[in-house]
């Protein structure tokens, strides 16, 4: 039996733990996408030391395709690196929103924050256990780490033989991994209504504003959805009990 201290009395059907098979996705989905990265980077004239480091310190591919798209339009390296750092902050807000659930030693909650990425804080946030929670999130972030550094090295060193990533598609299995991993979240009122306002703010703003500022932007519908949620559970908490009627 649980200890009740394990869960946070979160109501409704326990998230299942993800699968071997789940695992391997994505690895293999990182794999690529460190491929596709470094592939970019070589290619746009970047050194393979300096590829490497970037795989390995920035850990972000979002981030080094933006640092890409600042210098090929002709930006500085500063303002190129600045961009990537405003992409890379929305992991701030999945770190916080993964630390109000997650315990354990203050060297583990700082490694768990500075690993906080997409998926595995979204896989780890269903699981309404703790020690599954911590548990879900750090095989994630292996199965993460090693597809991401396999294939960003292969990128970087056989990068003349695969040729451009986006030929093979390799671009798109990265949006389709994260649409599987919220896939049980947005079957849920709080988390369409999250999903739909952040969707909406982004397209309106991606057309006039600097990059990387959607994105962070659209995070603003979670807390449309938390207002939403918490607005209409406050009404039917507060409404009068119905007199049955004879």
């Amino acid at each position: 039996m649980s200890n009740p201290a394990d869960t946070d009395g979160s109501a409704g059907a326990r998230a299942p733990e993800p699968r071997l098979a789940d695992y391997a996705t994505l690895a293999f989905t990182y794999f690529t996408v460190g491929v596709t990265v470094s592939v970019a980077m070589v290619d746009a004239g970047v050194s393979i030391p300096t590829t490497l480091g970037a795989a390995l310190v920035v850990y972000s591919a979002t981030s080094e395709l933006a640092f890409l798209a600042v210098k090929d339009g002709g930006g500085s390296t500063l303002i190129g690196v600045l961009s990537g750092w405003l992409v890379a902050s929305r992991f701030g807000l999945l770190a916080v929103s993964l630390g109000a659930r997650y315990r354990g030693p203050l060297t583990e909650r700082i490694a768990a924050a500075i690993n906080s990425f997409d998926p595995n804080v979204g896989l780890a946030v269903q699981q309404f256990d703790r020690r599954r929670l911590r548990r879900v999130f750090w095989q994630v972030t292996a199965a993460l780490m090693i597809g991401w550094w396999v294939g960003s090295i292969l990128g970087a060193f056989l990068g003349d033989l695969i040729g451009d990533g986006r030929a093979w598609g390799l671009d798109a299995v990265f949006p389709a991994a994260l649409v599987a991993i919220i896939g049980s979240v947005v079957r849920r009122r709080d988390g369409l209504t999250a999903a739909l306002s952040g969707a909406a703010i982004c397209c309106g703003l991606i057309v006039v504003a600097p990059g990387g500022l959607p994105i962070l932007a659209s995070s603003l519908g979670a807390v449309l959805a938390l207002v939403a949620v918490s607005t209409s559970a406050t009404a039917v908490t507060s409404s009068p009990p119905q007199e049955p009627t004879s």
